[in-house]
């Protein structure tokens, strides 16, 4: 059996056309389909209803695709063994992270690991909260970092690093600099992040507790991520809330300003989640351990100051 036709099966069940799964995995949609053939009948059975547009997997397929996920796990692990005689760190680790911490806070903490661990590479997915734990359970990445925690106990947490929420306004804006007394915020246009977005969940929580409704806020545009927002700021289209991580470099530049809701900090963390019974590699287990222990300092730290 080609393993890579079981590949290509599973990038059909996710993105659940031939075109999508083509765009995915670098080919053209005939090897996509071309392949799920060569499948089909070495499996004696059709495998994936084709539509015009779409398709879904026939029951032969999702054993098939239950087969191929084992199959795929069981060949991790048994490289991670094989590292492990070889008292190697090395290998590819599957991270998927939120918005500020993908774009702002980890690439700098992989590139300092890869630093001491040259041989690890490294795949980062960037989702909102809820793409993050839906990653996590399918198996498509090790482990995650996010803004939201969710109750349960299957996931296990670690303080990554301290974010706050700030009020950005265009550099010339009325309220840069300023105090903003609550039901002043229903004054100007406000720019929203999209649902499930841990930024988004946070204000609204924050906003709620103060007596704010959030759906009081005069929106006009929802954006999927923090660049857009930062973007329709400078813009001139309205106020948003945004991370302290994320301003650092505009803030400096002059280019925005900030403002604060009076008597409201609007304080979270990001934090290190992980399935708390799943097997992980030598390379993912290290890199895990390195990022818990730099929230471990950084509390440290701020407890010290």
């Amino acid at each position: 059996m080609n393993i890579n036709y079981l590949q290509t099966l599973l990038a059909v069940q996710e993105y659940g056309s031939f075109s999508a799964a083509a765009r995915q995995i670098g080919l053209t949609q005939p090897a996509v389909s071309l392949q799920i053939q060569a499948l089909e009948e070495e499996m004696g059975a059709q495998l994936v209803v084709r539509n015009a547009r779409t398709c879904e997997l026939t029951p032969a397929g999702l054993a098939v695709v239950a087969f191929a996920e084992d199959t795929f796990e069981r060949l991790r692990q048994t490289r991670a063994l094989l590292s492990q005689l070889s008292g190697e760190i090395s290998g590819p680790v599957q991270v998927g992270a939120s918005n500020i911490p993908g774009e702002y806070i980890l690439p700098t903490l992989l590139a300092s690991f890869r630093a001491k661990h040259p041989k690890v590479r490294f795949s980062l997915d960037i989702g909102d909260s809820d793409e993050i734990y839906t990653w996590l359970d399918n198996k498509r990445i090790d482990f995650g970092v996010v803004g939201q925690r969710q109750d349960g106990s299957k996931y296990e947490y670690s303080l990554l690093a301290d974010d706050e929420l700030l009020i950005t306004v265009a550099a010339d804006h009325p309220w840069a600099g300023q105090e903003v007394e609550p039901h002043e915020l229903t004054n100007y246009p406000f720019i929203q992040r999209e649902e499930g977005s841990g930024t988004r969940a946070s204000y609204e929580a924050a906003l709620r507790q103060i007596g704010v409704d959030p759906d009081s806020l005069p929106t006009v545009f929802c954006a999927g991520s923090t660049s857009a927002v930062l973007t329709a700021v400078l813009a001139g289209m309205g106020y948003a809330f945004c991370s302290q991580w994320a301003l650092q470099n505009t803030l400096t530049l002059g280019h925005l300003a900030t403002a604060r809701i009076k008597g409201l900090t609007m304080s979270r963390g990001f934090y290190v989640v992980a399935h708390r019974t799943r097997f992980q590699t030598p390379a993912a287990s290290e890199l895990l351990s390195f990022l818990r222990r730099q929230g471990l300092s950084h509390a440290m730290k701020g407890e010290k100051e």
